[in-house]
């Protein structure tokens, strides 16, 4: 009688031990899959072109352009030719975002080469460089169902969800209060996780406050890199998008020396911020 009690109670043990195990194998999986889900990985390409990933969407912003303002760089052959054949880390891009119709972010006849190519990606642009990328499209029904044409005025927002991809629409003035080409600025919320993209905007503070954006709880802001060297652009960031990260991009090439040193002397203003250099360039948001 005595072993068999023994036997029982070990034999109850053994079972809150492996129920303990599983459960805590279980715990162990689910924190592992919420820190995937909520990671936002940025590969800086040139001038103002990112591929912006998280564990379950890539989404690619103002990289489709190989014959820029020669004052600004631009993705490497190697790396435009992977674009265009999907091949690592470009393969599976659900979503192009182009900011504006100019050279060193856009290149209509890249771009219908890239579209053509990845059947499954979907662009979203101005109406002026949607119109420029229909003259170079050679099958144009064959892309038009992934095309979104937006005819904004100054101001003006829109809202469209793409393949779980949420993206808020605003249109600006370009950079000189330039009436064309039409600039759009885009919030992006994929994966639990929110990034602003500012294109080339006016970078007044009036036109940012009058969009509603410190409502929002903003992971990373890509904006140009003198931002946080003007008074203007400092209080956009601090007052307006409030972001947990700042990556600085458009960067000329005739400063690309100087900068980084002007980058550090504000640094300590901010949570996390940085300047983006190089292409290939890496940065992970957790």
């Amino acid at each position: 009688m005595f072993w068999k009690k023994k036997i029982a109670r070990s034999a109850m043990i053994l079972v809150y031990i492996l129920m303990i195990w599983s459960i805590s194998n279980a715990c162990e999986r689910t924190i592992k899959l919420n820190i995937e889900e909520t990671f936002v990985e940025v590969i800086f390409l040139a001038n103002e072109g990112v591929l912006i990933s998280t564990h379950k969407k890539k989404v690619l912003i103002d990289a489709l352009f190989d014959n820029p303002n020669p004052n600004y760089a631009a993705p490497p052959e190697d790396m435009l030719e992977r674009m265009v054949a999907g091949r690592a880390p470009f393969d599976d891009v659900d979503l192009v975002l182009v900011t504006h119709n100019h050279p060193d972010h856009f290149g209509a006849s890249f771009a219908a080469r890239f579209m053509e190519s990845n059947p499954n990606a979907v662009i979203m642009a101005a109406d002026d460089a949607t119109s420029a990328l229909k003259e170079n499209v050679k099958e144009w029904e064959r892309v038009q169902n992934r095309v979104f044409s937006f005819d904004l005025k100054p101001g003006a927002t829109a809202e469209r969800t793409v393949k779980g991809i949420a993206v808020r629409i605003f249109r600006t003035l370009h950079s000189g209060d330039l009436e064309s080409p039409h600039n759009l600025m885009y919030l992006i919320k994929m994966s639990g996780r929110t990034v602003f993209h500012e294109g080339d905007s006016d970078g007044k503070l009036a036109t940012f406050k009058d969009l509603g954006l410190e409502k929002e709880e903003i992971d990373l802001a890509l904006v140009h890199f003198w931002f946080p060297l003007h008074p203007e652009g400092e209080r956009i960031i601090l007052d307006v998008l409030k972001p947990d990260n700042v990556g600085l991009i458009h960067l000329p090439k005739r400063l690309m020396s100087d900068a980084p040193s002007k980058i550090d002397m504000v640094k300590s203003n901010y949570k996390d911020l940085f300047l983006f250099l190089k292409t290939g360039e890496k940065k992970t948001i957790r």
